[in-house]
């Protein structure tokens, strides 16, 4: 007769999956019942065998931006036409001819506009951290022992965060009740890159007022900036398990083994140069880019322990510490939207990053050979890198600050079957 102890506990979306079947005391279990017509499943499951498992994970790790300050609202007037324009007036001559007398040369290099922030890498955190969506795969084989090793692929896919700003302010009125200035400046933006070539000259007559050139430069009286924050988590790693400790309603299991984890994180900045007409060209558009990946490599020990609930249910709870060697690669670059020009630096470091996982999974055995298993599962890593201050305006040397994180953490659920041949 085949006793109910007998169940499958199966791959966890934060490192261990359990071995797929065992019996009390090792007793003969007989046949499946109920039998279903599927090629899953043998007769004699205490002598071990291939499993299988798939799973839906949802996953939301923190993140680090600081609010550094890219765009301001105005613009720099190069050579002092612009402000000349401003302080021109339309005369009219003796026989009715009416012109426009441009005033006097304003100050080079002189502001205009409120200043007033209008874009900060920090505006990417006003959206909520979102659990984005991933599969893991599992495949093992269980010895008859009762230990078992597998493998195991986990891909969480990319969440996106971003933000922009364009020609209105939001909400920022002054004393008129004007929202874009008496002098509609601040329906540009600017922002401080200097050291860029002539390719990134931008367009020659952005705000239809001073000479071809006075507002030099992409960043100078841009027309719209948007930022975004991509980020991307993978995991796979190689399990051998092994019980250590049984009675008729628990189970107690040593995990150890390798695993490599990978963070990517990209940070980046768009910004648009247009004409007074609204018009641009791929050679008028500048995309800023910082990325940085920690790939770890490291050994992982922890425990497990299973309790059998009835009625084929059951609950796991897993811990486990990895030492991870971390290679960080961090790449910040400037280009054109064409790709015709840009700067770029790269730089490669190494890390210890120590890890903790803790996993709660309650499965249920559907029928003989499947289980449906769901939980909660989260991840900390000590001492990756990131970038809180992901911009550096110098296009020449293009070396944002990459520093330490002291806790990265990750939390998100799963569901999935798994399947013992």
């Amino acid at each position: 007769m085949r006793t109910r102890a007998g169940w499958l506990a199966l791959v966890v979306a934060g490192g261990l999956a359990a071995p797929p079947v065992w019996a009390q005391g090792g007793l003969d279990v007989g046949r499946a019942n109920p039998v279903v017509p599927l090629p899953i499943y043998h007769d004699r499951p205490e002598t071990g065998g291939f499993y299988c498992a798939l799973q839906f994970i949802m996953f939301r790790q923190t993140r680090n931006i600081a609010p550094q300050v890219i765009a301001t609202r105005g613009l720099v007037d190069i050579d002092g036409s612009i402000r000349s324009y401003l302080n021109g007036s339309f005369q009219v001559t003796p026989g009715g001819v009416v012109f426009f007398l441009p005033g006097p040369l304003g100050p080079r290099g002189a502001f205009i506009g409120s200043n007033t922030p209008a874009l900060l890498t920090s505006d990417v955190n006003k959206q909520q951290l979102t659990y984005t969506p991933g599969l893991a795969l599992t495949a093992g084989w269980r010895f008859e022992d009762g230990s078992a090793v597998e493998a195991r692929w986990k891909q969480v896919y990319t969440a996106k965060y971003t933000s922009g700003a364009g020609i209105i302010p939001p909400h920022n009125l002054d004393g008129n009740g004007v929202p874009v200035g008496p002098e509609l400046a601040d329906t540009f933006l600017y922002s401080n890159v200097f050291g860029f070539p002539i390719e990134f000259a931008g367009q020659a007559q952005e705000s239809a007022q001073g000479n071809p050139g006075a507002t030099y430069g992409i960043w100078n009286a841009a027309s719209e900036m948007t930022i975004e924050f991509d980020q991307r988590f993978s995991q796979g790693d190689v399990t051998y398990r092994v019980p250590v400790r049984a009675d008729d309603v628990s189970r107690t299991s040593v995990t150890v083994g390798e695993r490599f984890a990978w963070i990517w994180e990209n940070f980046k900045w768009r910004t648009v140069s247009a004409d007074f007409a609204g018009r641009s060209s791929g050679r008028d558009v500048a995309i800023y880019s910082n990325i940085v990946s920690n790939r770890m490599y490291g050994p992982f020990l922890g425990c497990e322990h299973e309790w059998y609930l009835g009625r084929g249910f059951s609950l796991t709870l897993h811990a486990d510490a990895v030492a991870y060697l971390n290679i960080v690669k961090e790449r910040a670059a400037y280009a054109l939207e064409d790709h015709s020009a840009g700067s770029k630096h790269s730089a490669t470091e190494y890390t210890f990053v120590p890890s903790l996982n803790g996993e709660l999974q309650i499965n249920w055995q559907a029928f003989e050979g499947c289980q449906i298993r769901m939980g909660w599962n989260s991840m900390s890593f000590f001492n990756t890198v990131n970038s809180p201050n992901p911009v550096d305006f110098d296009f020449n040397l293009v070396a944002p600050r990459w520093e330490r994180k002291a806790i990265r953490y990750f939390d998100g659920i799963d569901f999935g079957v798994a399947i013992t041949f």
